[in-house]
């Protein structure tokens, strides 16, 4: 805190007059900001809301102390958002936090390692087809704050520090932007399907919109609806503000509370289901059947692979992250858009993926691959990623240099260059 901060708070507590100081003062009302990251959703700003205009002039990133979490900003606001505006007052003061270093578990490894040590017992391997898993309860974020210094009001009144204030409401950034629903499919005997269904602001039915269809992995199926948009970026990625200034579209991510895919190459019935919800949206929106693209993680990438085998004139393109699947039946690939990553480090994807590839390759298509470094700034890795593209070349390969099975979704989302250039193709 500075001397001149200092002072006031001397002054304040010695009643000499600066303002009231009455210690009635409420203390402001808190909420929490939660944003998802690559590792899932978490802790990205809290607000505090003082009813009342605060001078800009009186707020500091040492007034204030969330636990366990660095301050980057602190700022006034006129509205309960993120973004610095140039601000004299405002009734809101909003603290940006520093991200949490990501991890390599996610909300798939809350039962992997125990599911996997007692199917390997069993003599069995990956996830078994049907089986639901050990979903675990939707994360629930709050936040605590504790004011430490002074702050003044446009009105000369004073907002002496507080004890440790927990949040009252919690907004959750993107994933707010979802609508849930329930698919019945007449096609299979009325079976349902979940999912989450992001529709672009101003929607004008007189307009065709892209949609992309994303499919999380193994550890995010659940019976909660939303688990998909809190698992990591995959789903939430194309509905940013940003992407869809640019690219306006629609944004599907269906919850699954099974296994859909398994080690085997084999699907169940939710493969045929989810091009059933795609189609019957085409009929309720205005899609562009041109410009449908699927994506998906693990289970979700094995099931767009096996997606593309079958239908493989229903996609316009699609970006493969961090699966695998067999190579003796994925020949129909060649005349697709794909995008495949995967890590050096995970047995299962990277090895896989190769051989999916080199037999294409062998059968005339032709492959551009690299490797990036994990570690590398992510500035770096999109000029990376964007230098490979050229416009006679529809199949890549990124290889992120190490990583695991996890990491690789964790960081694909974020090669806006290859976004870029899956919503560039068309049928």
């Amino acid at each position: 805190m500075n001397l001149l901060r200092k002072c006031l708070v001397t002054v304040c507590l010695s009643a000499v007059s600066w303002g009231s100081c009455d210690a009635a003062v409420p203390a402001p009302d808190v909420e929490a900001v939660a944003e998802v990251y690559g590792d899932g959703i978490a802790l990205s700003a809290v607000i505090l809301d003082y009813g009342q205009p605060i001078a800009a002039s009186s707020v500091e990133v040492a007034d204030f102390r969330v636990p366990g979490r660095n301050i980057l900003q602190a700022y006034v606001a006129d509205h309960a958002a993120k973004g610095k505006q140039k601000l004299s007052a405002g009734k809101y003061v909003v603290l940006e936090l520093e991200q949490l270093p990501m991890t390599d578990q996610g909300m798939e490894s809350a039962h992997d390692e125990q599911d996997r040590a007692a199917r390997k017992k069993a003599g069995k391997s990956g996830p078994e087809l049907g089986s639901h898993g050990n979903p675990q309860p939707l994360k629930k974020i709050t936040a605590e704050v504790q004011q430490q210094g002074m702050l003044k009001g446009t009105d000369g009144t004073l907002y002496p520090p507080t004890g440790i204030l927990k949040s009252s409401s919690t907004r959750e950034l993107l994933v707010e932007n979802f609508r849930q629903g329930i698919f019945t499919d007449p096609k299979q005997n009325n079976a349902q399907l979940m999912y989450n269904l992001y529709i672009p602001e101003n929607y004008d039915p007189q307009r065709q919109y892209p949609l992309v269809l994303f499919m999380h992995d193994a550890g995010t199926v659940s019976p909660e609806n939303m688990a998909t948009l809190y698992q990591g970026k995959g789903a939430v990625a194309w509905t940013t503000p940003e992407w869809q200034a640019k690219h306006p579209c629609f944004d599907l991510a269906p919850q699954y509370d099974t296994v859909i895919v398994n080690d085997n190459y084999q699907y169940g019935p939710e493969l045929d289901r989810t091009i059933h919800l795609v189609n019957d949206l085409l009929d309720k929106y205005s899609i562009d059947k041109k410009r449908i693209y699927n994506t998906g993680q693990s289970m979700g990438g094995m099931t767009s692979i096996a997606m593309d085998v079958k239908y493989p004139d229903f996609f316009a393109a699609s970006y493969l992250v961090a699966c695998k699947w067999d190579e003796n039946v994925t020949a129909p690939l060649g005349a697709q858009n794909i995008w495949a990553v995967a890590a050096a480090g995970d047995p299962g994807a990277s090895p896989s993926m190769t051989k999916i590839l080199n037999g294409l390759e062998h059968n005339g298509a032709k492959v551009l691959r690299q490797t990036l470094d994990l570690t590398a700034p992510q500035t770096t890795l999109n000029k990376q990623a964007a230098s490979m593209i050229t416009p006679d070349c529809h199949i890549y390969y990124t290889l992120y240099n190490g990583g695991s099975h996890r990491s690789t979704w964790q960081h694909a989302y974020d090669l806006q260059p290859v976004m870029e250039w899956i919503f560039a193709q068309h049928k």
